[in-house]
């Protein structure tokens, strides 16, 4: 009885043993698996911040080139690393160059959705809309660069990803002057989307036109600009001979004067 107590109780010690490793191996493993994640968040959210330090660098470095044309030595010199390490986080200058394409066009709209969404009326949306693009578009910027000279110079394709964005931009500014229609503030008739393209491809010549306008303050030239819009810059007598209900518009009258 003895001997067979003994067995017993040795089996039963020798399982809890192996339960036991079994639990500390558990536990390491899992401590192991926890300790790696936080390992590899931190790397992820260093990472992230290199990459955009970098990003940040050459967005500098196109504004004060007007153009891509900046050399990579010169952003590793900026962000005081090798360029080993620069290319580690971007295989090449067309990489980096799309990437800060990508965020400059990402940030505007995410700006434009943040606008609409908190105006209380399509006045203030639109008017909102209007100067996030002015403030966005500004002569020099890297998203300017990317629509005008600066992509189609150096053979970077960014453009397609452009087009989409600023598709998304005037979907939305269309739905607004949609919006004004039903709150009384823009005709029935007119064509929001021809107003919306109007508006945003008017930047895209921006770049060209010169200090006059560049110089010009953002709240200003918001209001000058919504002002054409619905206002226009037509006299009476040429709203009505432009008028699109006018089938003759092609044929002009003598010239005058309104009264």
């Amino acid at each position: 009885m003895n001997i067979l107590d003994d067995k017993v109780t040795s089996r039963l010690a020798s399982d809890v043993q192996s339960v036991r490793e079994v639990a500390r191996d558990s536990i390491e493993q899992t401590v192991a698996r926890q300790g790696a994640r936080l390992r590899s968040g931190t790397k992820t959210r260093k990472s992230a911040a290199t990459r955009e330090k970098i990003m940040s660098a050459a967005a500098e470095l196109m504004v004060e080139h007007g153009s891509t044309d900046f050399q990579m030595s010169e952003v590793s010199e900026r962000c005081a690393m090798s360029k080993g390490a620069l290319y580690y986080y971007f295989a090449d200058k067309t990489a980096l160059v799309r990437s800060v394409f990508d965020r400059s066009v990402d940030g505007l709209v995410d700006s434009v959705e943040g606008v609409v969404a908190k105006a209380p009326s399509s006045a203030e949306s639109i008017f909102g809309l209007v100067q996030t693009l002015v403030e966005g578009l500004r002569p020099g910027t890297p998203l300017m660069l990317a629509m005008t000279r600066g992509s189609a110079a150096d053979g970077h394709d960014v453009l397609p990803s452009v087009e989409t964005h600023l598709a998304r931009i005037i979907s939305i500014l269309t739905a607004q002057f949609e919006r004004a229609k039903e709150e009384g503030l823009v005709r029935a008739e007119s064509n929001s989307r021809l107003s919306a393209v109007g508006i945003v491809g008017s930047f895209v010549v921006y770049e060209y036109v010169g200090p006059d306008i560049a110089a010009h303050e953002s709240s200003d030239l918001v209001r000058e600009m919504l002002d054409l819009v619905f206002s226009g810059m037509g006299t009476a007598r040429a709203r009505t001979l432009f008028s699109a209900k006018n089938p003759t518009t092609h044929e002009l009258p003598p010239s005058g004067k309104d009264e």
